[in-house]
């Protein structure tokens, strides 16, 4: 890929990765004694991330043997862990109905984007502590894929806190985010995943085994 084309897929990936939780009441399920029952709010979380359309980009460079340089290389990266949708990067923006269903319910698309967004926090230390503790995990031993699925479930819940306690104008607490992957960093495996949760260590992307397509 010439050096323009790599400045303007550059220059495609510099995109909101700053995902903005509000919250919203969800419809309600049922009437109790012709009084609307207590709805509890839904949270809604806007994420632009990357298009569809820089992705393909990066698949096709990918394919004629090019190895993408900067943000491109960590989307890149983001993809490949992911080989059990190369059907789906084959496709994008192919057959597009506005109503696709994944297997396991899991949409490729955003989970990729968000895999790319901890990927940037690690490649640029921003935060600090999100490449503090991908480091110290991974010199732990642990699978590079489940550390960044870790750091995904913390920065969602802070995400989830921040739409039900902060206000439509309220900011993402990035300190308390450092604070948990903190608290998280020197734990056995099983306990981070129980923090999180999880009754037990979770297997990563059960819908692998699915057919996907």
């Amino acid at each position: 890929m010439s050096n323009k084309k790599d400045a303007d897929l550059d220059s495609d990936l510099d995109s909101d990765l700053n995902p903005q939780p509000t919250t919203e009441l969800a419809p309600a399920s049922s009437e109790i004694e012709g009084e609307r029952a207590e709805r509890p709010p839904r949270v809604v979380i806007e994420f632009q991330g990357v298009s569809k359309q820089v992705m393909a980009q990066v698949w096709e460079q990918l394919k004629e043997g090019g190895i993408p340089e900067g943000p491109a290389y960590t989307l890149a990266r983001s993809m490949l862990d992911h080989p059990h949708w190369v059907a789906f990067y084959e496709t994008i923006g192919i057959f597009e109905t506005g109503e696709d269903h994944y297997p396991g319910d899991v949409d490729p698309f955003l989970h990729v984007n968000l895999h790319f967004l901890i990927g940037l926090q690690i490649l640029n230390a921003s935060p600090l502590g999100a490449q503090s503790f991908y480091i110290y995990r991974e010199e732990e031993g642990d699978q590079p894929h489940e550390i960044i699925h870790i750091m995904m479930e913390a920065f969602q819940r802070h995400l989830v806190w921040t739409a039900l306690n902060a206000g439509p104008e309220g900011k993402f607490d990035m300190a308390a985010y450092e604070a948990t992957l903190k608290t998280l960093e020197a734990l056995p495996i099983s306990e981070i995943w129980e923090r999180l949760d999880h009754d037990e260590r979770p297997t990563l992307h059960p819908e692998a085994y699915e057919q996907q397509f």
